[in-house]
This record gives structure tokens, C-alpha cells and sequence, in this order.
């Protein structure tokens, strides 16, 4: 049989309980040359039999160990040949036209190279979840462009700096171009690298806002205990920067890590004071792991130098304000 058109990437671990509803979607689905992948990271729970018992047509990979989001669906665009990869988390509920939404839009627009949906909050589906991702500079980590504001606000194509990983479409090209996700940052953070190493490469991402995803936000996250998704988080926002920074933004990386810190040890809201005592008790510990990043982020920098294209001001001008005209 002929590789379907679009290849529909799942990463899963101990999702059971959104599987019904996220593959339902998908089935759902107005456009249909599309094939689903489900990568299962060494699940506890039922949730591979119970797609191999009632959607037949998925194929599943079984991970023997949990490698992360990005080693998941890593193995899942190494399985597959289609034009086009979307990626999409197992907690969403896609709309019946989300796929002909993206691929309608790269189709229509052959200059752009990755696409982001309209990721709306599960239980509030007329507030944002993502409207493409960004990277907001004081705090030297990527954000969800919009997140929490009124989706009616959103409603304009534009061009932004990147997507995010839990529903977007992919040019299979471009991971032959750039490389495919970063496994060194197994949770988190992973598409703001990549999306970073596609800005640098020249590639462009189109903000498509008839894409709708209703995503469960930290569904998954929320399940492992709070200091080690920190930990993570911290260590592999410092990675990105060691990384990913042109060398001419180095010193202003620099001068912004300072408050970066102050911030997030001494909230600025009096209603997230009582936090402050077991910040700072994490402090040495969270200096480790931003430590730990930046070593693992700086002897990859050769590998992103490598396909960087652009200048230095359009980098700064993308990672300061992310977004543009199509």
C-alpha cells in the first residue's frame, strides 16, 4: 500500500485514560490520506492493548524504556515516509478538520516549513493555550504565544517564531535539514530547540488558526513529582541558551541570567511569597541543573552553527517579539 500523505506522530506514556477521546478525533478526521503512529515509552498501564483491541488501523512502536517526548517521536518519524509529520499529544481532542487545516495551509504556503495549530485549554475552550510558540527573553525560555488571553484574539495567519510540539505539522524535509529533536532534553523545552535551529537554518513557521486542538495542559507533567519536572525544566531552558544562542547574544544571555534567577527565587506577587522558603532551599540544586545544561548545551553549539543562515539581528528581532506578517 502506498505511505499515506501525512503521518500522524502519538507519544505515549500511561495515557490510557485520553486515548479513547484523542484517537476518536482523529477518526473523525475530514481529511483522510493520514496514517497514526502511537509510541508507547514503557507504559504501566493497558493502554497499548486497548489500542491494538479497538483502532486496528494504528500501527503501535513499544519502546522497552521511557525515553521522553523526543526520543518517542523521533522512533515515530523514523518509522514513517509520508510528505508531511504532524506530532500530536495524547491528551487533545483535535477538531474534524484540524489536519486539512494544516496541510491546507503549508500546501498553500510552500515557503513555510513547519505549521502550528490553535492549541485551546481542554476545559476552557475559548481561552489559549497555544497560538504558536514564541521565547520570551527575561525569562530565557520559550513560552505559548497567548496563553490564557481570549481565542478570538487569535484568529489571524501570521508567521511566528515556532510550534508547539503537541500539535504541529512538519515538512519531513525539514528534519533531514536541521536533525530531529534533541533526546539529551527528554521532556520539555525540546521543540523551543528546535524551533530555535529552524529559525537559525532560515525555515519559517505558519501560525494557522482554523487548526484546533483542545489540549489537556500539563495533563502528563502534572503525574511526575514536582521537584524533578523543575529540576528538568530548569536544566534544558539553560541548554537552549548554551546551545542555541548566536555568540553575539551570549552577553546579553548573560546579563539577563542574573534576574532570571532573582525571579524565579523571589516571586514578585505577594500572594506566591510563602513559596520563597523552599526556593531557596532549591537554590543550590537549581544552580547544578542550569549548570549541567549549559555544559550539554555548549558542546552542541559546532552542530547548530553549522546550518545557521541568518544574522545575529534577525535572531535577536525573532526572539524578541516572534511574530510577523505572513
Amino acid at each position: 500500500m502506498a505511505e499515506p500523505r501525512v503521518t500522524v506522530i502519538i507519544p505515549n506514556w500511561n495515557g490510557r485514560r485520553h486515548l479513547p477521546e484523542c484517537l476518536a478525533t482523529l477518526a473523525a478526521q475530514s481529511y483522510r490520506d493520514f496514517g497514526v503512529v502511537l509510541v508507547d515509552n514503557a507504559s504501566g498501564d493497558d493502554g497499548v492493548e486497548w489500542v491494538e483491541a479497538h483502532h486496528p488501523e494504528v500501527r503501535v512502536l513499544r519502546r522497552a524504556v521511557n525515553g521522553g517526548f523526543a526520543r518517542a517521536v523521533n522512533d515515530g518519524i523514523r518509522a514513517s515516509a509520508g510528505e508531511y509529520v504532524a506530532l500530536l499529544n495524547n491528551d487533545t481532542a483535535v477538531h474534524p478538520r484540524w489536519l486539512d487545516a494544516l496541510v491546507g495551509a503549508l500546501d498553500a504556503h510552500p515557503d513555510y516549513d513547519l505549521a502550528a495549530s490553535l492549541m485551546l485549554l481542554y476545559d476552557q475552550p475559548d481561552r489559549v493555550n497555544a497560538a504558536g510558540d514564541t521565547f520570551q527573553l527575561a525569562r530565557l525560555a520559550g513560552r505559548n504565544r497567548g496563553f490564557g488571553a481570549p481565542a478570538r484574539r487569535y484568529r489571524r495567519p501570521r508567521r511566528v517564531l515556532g510550534a508547539c510540539a503537541g500539535a504541529a505539522l512538519y515538512r519531513r524535509r525539514l528534519f533531514g535539514e536541521v536533525g530531529l529533536f534533541d533526546e539529551d532534553f527528554f521532556l520539555m523545552s525540546e521543540d523551543t530547540d528546535f524551533n530555535i535551529r529552524c529559525l537559525l537554518a532560515g525555515k519559517k513557521c505558519l501560525y494557522v488558526p482554523g487548526a484546533l486542538v483542545r489540549h489537556k495542559y500539563r495533563a502528563s507533567i502534572e503525574t511526575a513529582p514536582a521537584w524533578p519536572a523543575m529540576r528538568l525544566a530548569v536544566r534544558n531552558e539553560a541548554m537552549v541558551v548554551a546551545k542555541d544562542f548566536p555568540a553575539e547574544l551570549l552577553p546579553l544571555a548573560g546579563c539577563l541570567w542574573w534576574w532570571r534567577l532573582f525571579r524565579q527565587t523571589v516571586p514578585l506577587r505577594p500572594s506566591r511569597w510563602h513559596l520563597v522558603p523552599g526556593l531557596a532551599r532549591r537554590f543550590g540544586p537549581r544552580l547544578e541543573a542550569e549548570a549541567e545544561g549549559l555544559r550539554r548545551g555548549w558542546v552542541k553549539r559546532a552542530d547548530v552553527s553549522r546550518t545557521r543562515v541568518i544574522g545575529w539581528a534577525e535572531a535577536i528581532r525573532w526572539l524578541a517579539r516572534g511574530v510577523g506578517d505572513v
